[in-house]
């Protein structure tokens, strides 16, 4: 009786800690679920179509996709870190196209992971304060294959969202209210004949637009989703994205390299990319993202 109880004792608590141990690569293919579960048998030959580099073992793994619903697709990369413990620190980066959904995530507090006071004023040639009611730039990461060193980019949000929050920058974002439906400014910035235009939209000028780009303005103006309620809303959207192409011009870089102190386990900035060229806001206008309906 005495050896069962001992046999009891000694078996059945490693087998409890044997269920909690998951391997690396477990674990990474679990942080890709939401993507993976989207993928679907297309050509029915019994396997899921999507793409891999499953280096996984070695703590690396990014898949990617699409399924027959508006030609919709995700990625994924996740990457693992080892601090000085042995323990790993993972990184991820996440996008479903539909939802214009942008996202960075660990399994720690990023503000824990990311360099020390990490945010806007990293990538500025001049201090900015970073409040905000909501967000314009979003951070994304290039994580490596080999090494540790970390690409991390500053982009503008979509024009026509706004993530909630409380800070210029946000570590993800997605289609929700309130949003608007903005491509019409691009057209405008493209098709105006007069380049003082935009300017006459700013401070408000309307009787200087000429025939011609009123007529192109006006075919903006109308109660429908896709457009504006009047020239004067149109000028107040066109306000905000001054606002943001004003923050953008402080910005020195959208790239910085980040190394990885093991011992600290978390960040630091370790070089800082090229310098950006100057725009116009008219190419500002032209040349970046506006949200729209996938479907």
């Amino acid at each position: 009786m005495k050896n069962i109880l001992l046999l009891f004792v000694i078996v059945i608590p490693s087998l409890v800690c044997g269920q909690k141990q998951e391997t690396l690569s477990g674990i990474l293919w679990g942080r890709v679920n939401n993507c993976y579960s989207m993928f679907e048998d297309m050509d029915d030959d019994g396997v899921l179509d999507f793409n891999k580099i499953d280096d996984s073992q070695n703590g690396y793994l990014k898949i990617s996709g699409s399924w027959p619903t508006c030609g919709c697709s995700c990625n994924s990369t996740v990457g693992a870190y080892k601090n000085s413990e042995g323990k790993y620190v993972i990184l991820q980066s996440d996008q479903v196209e539909c939802s214009w959904e942008r996202k960075i995530s660990s399994n720690l507090d990023l503000k824990e992971v990311l360099p020390i006071d990490f945010g806007i004023n990293n990538f500025t040639s001049e201090h900015i304060d970073s409040e905000s009611d909501y967000s314009v730039f979003f951070i994304d990461i290039e994580i490596p294959r080999i090494g540790t060193d970390t690409k991390v980019k500053i982009e503008l949000v979509p024009f026509g969202l706004r993530p909630k929050g409380e800070n210029l920058i946000c570590f993800g974002y997605k289609v929700e209210e309130p949003y608007k439906f903005l491509y019409g400014i691009k057209n405008v910035a493209k098709g105006i004949s007069d380049p003082n235009t935009i300017s006459y939209l700013l401070n408000g000028s309307f009787d200087k637009i000429s025939s011609s780009d009123n007529t192109l303005i006006s075919k903006l103006l109308g109660p429908e989703d896709d457009r504006f309620e009047s020239m004067e809303e149109l000028s107040e959207y066109l306000k905000e994205l001054k606002n943001t192409y004003d923050l953008y011009c402080k910005l020195k870089t959208n790239e910085l390299i980040l190394g990885w102190n093991r011992s600290e386990s978390r960040f630091f900035i370790k070089g800082t990319g090229e310098k950006i060229p100057e725009i116009s806001f008219r190419e500002f206008l032209i040349n970046n993202s506006y949200w729209s309906w996938m479907c």
